[in-house]
């Protein structure tokens, strides 16, 4: 469940890796059409989980301090992924160039 950013109602959204019902997300309230934010933090969390890799060598109460950090790290992301921030999706650029079949040409 997500907060539509246009009315603010609560919205049922489809699984992460589901990318076509993702395309088609609309507020069933307001008939925004929506899209998921990138998670800002998974970037950086992954960056720190490659760091708590080393620090794991560094002896038994490091490597279980990193083992408890990376299971932590690991329920952030997860809960990113679960609970989506949503925003709305920009509008279709108008075409350069028109197609007119119907009219005759000069």
């Amino acid at each position: 469940m997500a907060k539509c950013p246009a009315c603010a109602h609560e919205i049922v959204t489809p699984f992460v890796l589901h990318e076509d019902a993702w395309r088609w997300l609309v507020c069933p309230h307001c008939a925004a059409r929506l899209e998921r934010k990138n998670p800002q933090i998974v970037v950086p969390l992954l960056s720190f989980w490659v760091a708590l890799l080393a620090l794991g060598r560094l002896g038994h109460r490091f490597a279980v301090i990193a083992e408890v950090l990376m299971v932590a790290i690991f329920l952030v992301i997860l809960v990113k992924f679960m609970r989506p921030e949503l925003q709305l999706r920009k509008p279709l650029p108008k075409p350069e160039v028109e197609l007119k079949i119907n009219n005759p040409s000069n």
